[in-house]
């Protein structure tokens, strides 16, 4: 079984990845959580996006679903050396792009709280 990887990055850059994902998550989890977190940016339907979990998604059971998985992305970039990291945020610039243009901002959400979970969400 092929290993899950981000389309459009370098061989070195996806053993950059590969070599942190065997020391914190699993093989292949950084592919999986990049196009879990592009097909929520780009999935059908209305043009502004709810990030409501649906009932087949669960936070502990789906750990690299919706922004769950931006967050590993994120993790990623900041362990990755200077080089890869920016391969990597460049894969994701256009996701990222397109889930902020698809999605509202949350006037209750703590600044704290990453960018991508300031954004509107139902429950």
């Amino acid at each position: 079984m092929r290993t899950p990887t981000i389309p459009g990055l370098s061989p070195s850059v996806l053993a950059a990845i590969a070599r942190i994902e065997r020391r914190r998550w699993w093989p292949g989890d950084a592919g999986v959580a990049f196009a879990r977190w592009r097909a929520l940016a780009y999935r059908p339907g209305p043009w502004v996006l709810y990030t409501v979990t649906d009932g087949g998604a669960c936070p502990c059971c789906d750990p690299l679903g919706g922004t769950d998985g931006r967050l590993l992305l994120e993790q990623l970039c900041l362990g990755l050396p200077p080089g890869p990291a920016r391969a990597l945020r460049a894969a994701l610039a256009p996701v990222d792009a397109r889930f902020l243009a698809r999605t509202l901002p949350d006037p209750f959400a703590s600044p704290h709280d990453p960018w991508w979970q300031r954004r509107i969400e139902t429950a």
